[in-house]
């Protein structure tokens, strides 16, 4: 109980326990709103504009950023060292993110298309604009994990050099 009160359920417990709890709980976190979305919006329109598909690339995204973030930071540091580990966590975690925008790129063009009584996928145009601003962001993501040289903020405080 006294650990509890002090410092949390989880203080004492590796990594991996930890990492796999966080994890878990956003997974649960972002089926909640699917199935949340899906029951506004109706089954129909869920699978129309195939958002199952977005929702499950975000959880392998995220997924493979917690991943990266657990070996290279959690483990790996000590093998290849804190500037390596952070170099490569860095460019992954760029990596996995610059897909999201895409999606968001996405909405104003699907939006126009059901208000023209389009159907939202049979030109291309809706996946070009996807790739488009991904591969944008892909380079911007590229560019910024060769330049920075700080630690990602939040991490600053636990990650040290030995």
């Amino acid at each position: 109980m006294s650990q509890r009160t002090q410092s949390g359920e989880l203080a004492r417990q590796p990594l991996f326990v930890v990492m796999l709890i966080e994890l878990l709980i956003r997974i649960a976190l972002i089926l909640l709103v699917a199935v949340s979305l899906e029951s506004i919006v109706g089954d129909t329109a869920y699978e129309t504009y195939r958002i199952d598909t977005l929702f499950i690339i975000i959880v392998i995204l995220g997924t493979s950023h917690t991943l990266f973030y657990y070996f290279l930071l959690g483990y790996l540091k000590e093998t290849i060292g804190l500037r390596l580990a952070l170099r490569i966590y860095r460019l992954m975690r760029n990596l996995c993110y610059s897909a999201i925008p895409g999606f968001l790129a996405m909405v104003p063009l699907l939006i126009w298309k059901c208000k023209q009584g389009h159907l939202p996928f049979n030109d291309g145009l809706v996946l070009q604009v996807y790739i488009s601003t991904t591969l944008l962001m892909t380079t911007f993501g590229l560019v910024e994990a060769l330049v920075m040289k700080r630690k990602p903020l939040g991490l600053d405080r636990h990650l040290h050099e030995g």
